[in-house]
């Protein structure tokens, strides 16, 4: 055991028997300082009988660097005696057969989750709800979706109920609270090398459901991210170990990074993270990497730049055409880019297109709380509606967002929920709700069918696509003279399209040959030089008025089919006739269009 101690007073470990209740002072001997750190070998002890927690002077105080502690194991109650329990690391869990996935960046569909909310609804079908272990018995649910990285929300140990003290009582006077706030999301300094004990079903050790959760996940193909959020003064010596632990131990896939001063340059440069995806707003490349491209590309930016592009254009706002164009195909050698349409802070999918405000009263902040624009558009009604019209356009909008979302060239996010219509009810910034406001129903898988239906199929088609998810820039060029570029632009006109500010409709024309071959248009190693090589067109309206698109002439022997078209409910694929000339795309709607390889 070891901690650190800058004063003279004495200090120490206390030893707490869990069975007798007795306790005993184990003082820090001066022989085993070393600067400011005092250290203690215990040998001989019953790891599982015994807590401790560490004393300095009269001040007793919870392990910072504990690895399992005990006394918030019950969630949404007060703390009771924070200690910390003797973890024998890597104990019970055969990682004999583990291995880093290293899905690229190109290849992975992201999914997040609240750990507790995922599962606590009853209509889970989980057999322990909220927990680590319902999360697992998901793993078919996430598999049968395309999920290839599940993301989760602060999963380590925080205190998500605090008593009112004079350190945070002049925030809770001024909500005229009386009771304590719950911090359901956990974005707070923590206990950070310790996986939440209330997240663990009865009877079993956080230590090992977590290990068990990442186990089973990576048997499925699934990589683990976990969200750390670090204030400013956290030390970034400190938050380097963090990290570390939970790749060693743990064997995470990687970390989405948040809060201030994180020591980017010295956590993108650490050798034993070169293969650990790290997220963050952005990086210093050229501080990390020099003039050198990675091997393996593990950093990413995931900022919320393009979930405004794509919101306003989802809406109609003019000027937004050349961001998007800009956001859909945005790539970077050394670096990956995940983008998401909503996040845990913001509206869900369906209350995107239903709410034009923020509806956070249950929040008990006099509905000033949360982030008063959010680029959202109700449809023609505030709210639950019955209104045919409404409800269909609002189908609409979430299968345009959906198909933004997943034929983006860098790596999708999804939240959990938005794949069968998730509502919060308006809420925006529901930090503190533990309820079934904040829980997946997942009886919504049923009513709202279609929207997963359709969710899973743009994945599927992405997947299978390798074309809609290159690992490099379009060269927008005919580098292979096979008569078309990897990539081209159309409008009304084919070959030509417009980007005023007062354009809101482009297509997209994708050649298949490319993906088969390297930026310099030599055959890959892993290509099927048989095959002739197919066209996808993605042609995009969010105009409320229909437009005529000019299909471009390529092979004659090519037939279209349309293989999406999100201003049809039903979702039939259906071929179009031969020497198709023209194709109308109805208001705020995105067909994909496709040939034959």
């Amino acid at each position: 055991m070891a901690v650190v101690c800058a004063s003279d007073e004495p200090a120490g470990v206390i030893l707490y028997d869990r069975i007798s209740g007795k306790s005993r002072r184990l003082q820090f001997s001066s022989d085993n300082r070393v600067g400011n750190i005092n250290c203690m070998r215990l040998t001989g002890i019953d790891i599982d009988r015994y807590l401790y927690s560490f004393y300095e002077g009269d001040e007793e105080y919870c392990d910072p660097h504990g690895k399992l502690i005990v006394g918030n194991d019950r969630w949404g109650r007060l703390p009771h005696k924070l200690r910390s329990g003797i973890v024998c690391e890597s104990q019970n869990m055969d990682y004999s057969g583990d291995r880093p996935i290293m899905r690229s960046y190109q290849d992975s569909i992201f999914y997040l989750i609240h750990v507790r909310g995922f599962t606590r609804h009853r209509s889970s079908g989980v057999k322990h709800p909220g927990t680590f272990s319902g999360v697992v018995e998901k793993i078919p649910y996430l598999k049968d979706l395309g999920i290839t990285a599940l993301e989760l929300m602060p999963a380590y140990e925080f205190i998500e109920l605090e008593p009112v003290s004079e350190k945070n009582m002049d925030v809770m006077d001024a909500y005229k609270e009386l009771e304590p706030k719950l911090n359901y999301w956990g974005y707070k300094e923590s206990f950070y090398f310790a996986p939440k004990s209330s997240f663990a079903e009865p009877g079993v050790k956080a230590t090992d459901s977590f290990k068990n959760m990442v186990n089973e996940l990576h048997k499925a193909g699934i990589e683990l991210i976990m969200q750390f959020y670090f204030p400013k003064h956290i030390m970034p010596s400190y938050i380097l170990e963090v990290l570390k632990y939970w790749v060693h131990e743990y064997h995470v896939d990687g970390f989405h990074l948040m809060g201030e001063n994180i020591p980017l340059t010295l956590l993108g440069s650490e050798p034993m993270f070169s293969n650990t995806k790290l997220m963050y707003y952005g990086f210093p490349t050229d501080e990390i990497y020099g003039n050198s491209v990675p091997r393996f590309k593990n950093l990413a930016i995931c900022n919320d730049d393009y979930m405004y592009d794509i919101r306003k254009f989802l809406k109609s706002d003019e000027g937004m055409i050349r961001n998007v164009l800009s956001d859909l195909r945005a790539v970077d050698k050394r670096l990956g880019r995940v983008h998401y349409i909503t996040a845990s802070n913001g509206f869900t999918l369906m209350d995107l297109v239903s709410y034009d405000r923020k509806h956070n009263e249950a929040n008990g902040e006099n509905n000033k709380d949360g982030n008063p624009y959010n680029a959202s558009w109700n449809c023609g009604y505030e709210g639950a509606t019955t209104r045919k019209a409404v409800l269909r356009l609002r189908r609409r909008q979430i299968r345009n967002a959906i198909a933004f979302n997943i034929f983006s060239q860098s790596t999708p996010l999804i939240l959990s929920g938005d794949e069968f219509g998730n509502s919060q009810k308006g809420n925006n910034n529901p930090y503190c709700i533990d309820s079934p406001l904040t829980w997946l129903n997942w009886n919504d898988l049923e009513r709202n069918r279609d929207i997963y239906d359709f969710c899973k199929k743009c994945i599927d088609l992405r997947m299978s696509n390798k074309i809609l998810h290159m690992d490099r820039p379009f060269a927008m060029t005919d580098y292979c003279a096979c008569g078309c570029p990897d990539l081209s632009l159309h409008g009304e006109e084919a070959w030509k399209i417009e980007t005023d500010d007062l354009t809101r409709h482009f297509a997209m024309l994708y050649a298949d040959h490319y993906a088969d071959v390297d930026k310099d248009g030599k055959w890959l190693k892993s290509a099927d030089k048989s095959r002739k090589g197919g066209f996808i067109f993605i042609a995009v309206n969010m105009h409320w008025s229909l437009h005529t698109f000019a299909m471009p002439k390529i092979h004659p022997d090519k037939k279209w089919k349309v293989i999406i078209d999100t201003a049809d409910a039903e979702d039939e694929t259906y071929e179009l006739g031969e020497n198709v000339k023209r194709i109308m795309v109805k208001e705020r709607s995105i067909m994909v269009l496709m040939t034959e390889s």
